[in-house]
């Protein structure tokens, strides 16, 4: 069972961005969309070869991961790392606890196989259907 959160406050495997963190996060994702369009955009203009679709990943993935950490409120980075920035940016509490490392950990690699099955998915469609 997953704890609600009533602020933001460091959860191991839960929660280990803030506010701030958050709004980057989600501006990385707005960006990554972008750059999605402005791909799809050059290849329906100058009708790329198939093969070049393929491109359509890196800019997904870019959005996608954005997105998922802005949502979950989780970086997988810093979790990786046992870190959290609840506070603020650049400021940086460190995880001492294995439980806890481990927790964030695992979501860290839940996060990152979500972003990458999901930009698979995207990309591989935008391949098959255009």
């Amino acid at each position: 069972m997953q704890e609600v959160l009533t602020s933001a406050e460091y959860v191991p495997g839960n929660c280990n961005i803030g506010p701030e963190e958050i709004y980057r996060r989600r501006r990385i994702g707005y960006l990554g969309l972008a750059g999605m369009a402005i791909f799809i955009i050059i290849d329906i203009n100058f009708n790329l070869p198939q093969v070049w679709k393929l491109v359509l990943f890196a800019p997904t993935v870019y959005a996608l991961s954005g997105f998922f950490q802005a949502r979950h409120k989780f970086c997988f980075l810093y979790g990786f790392m046992g870190l959290s920035s609840i506070s603020g940016r650049r400021n940086f509490a460190k995880t001492k606890d294995n439980l806890m490392l481990r927790k964030d950990r695992t979501r860290a690699l839940l996060l990152v196989a979500q972003v990458f099955f999901g930009s698979l998915l995207i990309t591989v469609l935008y391949y098959f259907l255009s």
